[in-house]
């Protein structure tokens, strides 16, 4: 308390000999002996303004001060008692006498000025005095209690509060490897923010590194596919190799898709959607995007309305070969024929069948041959039915036409199709 009443005196007789040279208009009353003076349990300070409510004003800003400053001459004169506790109140220390030269703009940071007002006042005295230049001003003389008891409990209670927020910081720092959800995330975020409007010293930039690592695990977050099925998207949320959740759900956007429904469960999010309206673009996708303490963590989902499509033709001439032959007759023939498919989607033929006009049709059934990919596919099949040699080859003919239909079935959905095969060229060995 040494340096501050010698500060404090030196304040004094400086206002004092200032003061004493403006012309007197008006005061409270008679000036009190304590006025610029110093009292035991008391804090007696002048504050100056415009105004007698912006002095009054300027001296409880000063009471505030004094009182900070009371508080870290005292937790520096204890950090010499217990040397375990030296860097801790050393903390302290540095802050209290950094904040109290701001108390008028941060008084929120220390709980206990917040009981600090004018009602408390013992005593005060006024003067309204006029400078050379002819404007006015008001000095506030403060009487403010300030017992020795008070001062001891304000220290406890401060440092223990600090205590708690320096455990506070620290357990939030711990936690930043091991996060499980981005509510944790953001509201770490949040709170190493408030900490960081309460310390003055280190800590601070203890603070702004714990903000930056939590932010740049929101940056590395990703959305991964779970599984794709037309019409339903299924991803989770994944940092550094480990599934992470959040209750938040996500904006999605879709140039011809429209969203059903977005359904967050354990696994992670499934996003239900039609696609009626969707042309085959390859550049058909859901959007997905999240916002997390202003970073952005968004995907492009793709998918192709006719993964599940299936659809076939034939456009190169069927070739017949005999099994065995003679003059008349055909006995059995292997069928080679390539299959065109328009689409990926995996498809089945079941069933075959060739005609002639004016000859029974050929049937193979159960043929069971699955396929899959855009592109030919060549189909060999075999049937014992017996032919009409000489009405069914190709031999010594400019074109030969055959009709018929092959039955299949689409395997995504299970879906049966026709494709009629109507005067499709073809040859015989025969």
């Amino acid at each position: 308390m040494k340096k501050f009443i010698i500060l404090a005196l030196s304040v004094f007789g400086i206002l004092s000999f200032t003061f004493a040279q403006d012309k007197l208009l008006d005061k409270s009353g008679r000036q009190p002996k304590w006025v610029n003076g110093l009292e035991k349990d008391y804090i007696i300070v002048t504050g100056t303004g415009p105004t007698a409510q912006d002095a009054q004003q300027d001296a409880l800003s000063h009471v505030k001060a004094q009182i900070v400053s009371s508080v870290a001459e005292n937790v520096k004169a204890t950090s010499e008692v217990r040397k375990e506790e030296s860097m801790v109140n050393n903390n302290v220390s540095q802050f209290l006498e950094k904040f109290a030269t701001s108390t008028t703009t941060q008084s929120g940071k220390v709980p206990f000025l917040q009981g600090i007002s004018i009602s408390k006042v013992s005593e005060y005295y006024w003067e309204k005095r006029q400078r050379a230049d002819k404007s006015v001003y008001f000095i506030y003389h403060l009487k403010y209690p300030f017992p020795e008891s008070e001062l001891k409990m304000l220290v406890l209670d401060f440092k223990m509060r600090d205590r708690e927020l320096t455990q506070q910081l620290e357990d939030i720092l711990a936690q930043v490897d091991n996060v499980e959800t981005i509510e944790q995330i953001e509201k770490n975020i949040s709170e190493l923010k408030s900490l960081k409007e309460y310390f003055m010293d280190g800590r601070v930039d203890q603070c702004n590194l714990g903000i930056t690592r939590y932010k740049s695990l929101l940056k590395s977050i990703e959305l991964v596919e779970i599984e794709s099925g037309l019409g339903e998207l299924k991803y989770y949320l994944r940092l550094n190799g480990r599934k992470v959740s959040t209750a938040k759900k996500p904006t999605v956007r879709s140039e011809c898709a429209r969203v059903n429904s977005i359904i967050n469960n354990p696994e992670g999010v499934t996003i239900k959607y039609n696609y009626e309206n969707c042309y085959e673009d390859p550049e058909n996708n859901i959007h997905v995007k999240y916002m997390f303490s202003g970073v952005t963590v968004d995907k492009r989902f793709y998918f192709d309305i006719t993964a599940n499509k299936a659809s076939i033709f034939v456009s190169e001439p069927i070739h017949l070969n005999a099994i065995s032959k003679d003059e008349e007759s055909v006995n059995g023939i292997i069928i080679d024929m390539t299959v065109h498919s328009k689409y990926d989607s995996p498809f089945t033929i079941e069933k075959v069948v060739l005609e002639w006009k004016g000859l029974p049709p050929v049937v193979v059934e159960n043929i069971g041959q699955s396929f899959q990919g855009k592109g030919n596919h060549q189909l060999k099949i075999t049937s014992e039915q017996v032919l009409n040699a000489e009405k069914t080859s190709s031999a010594g003919k400019t074109l030969s036409l055959m009709s018929g239909y092959i039955h299949y079935r689409a395997d995504a959905t299970g879906e049966l199709k026709t494709y009629r095969i109507y005067n499709q060229s073809y040859t015989t060995d025969w």
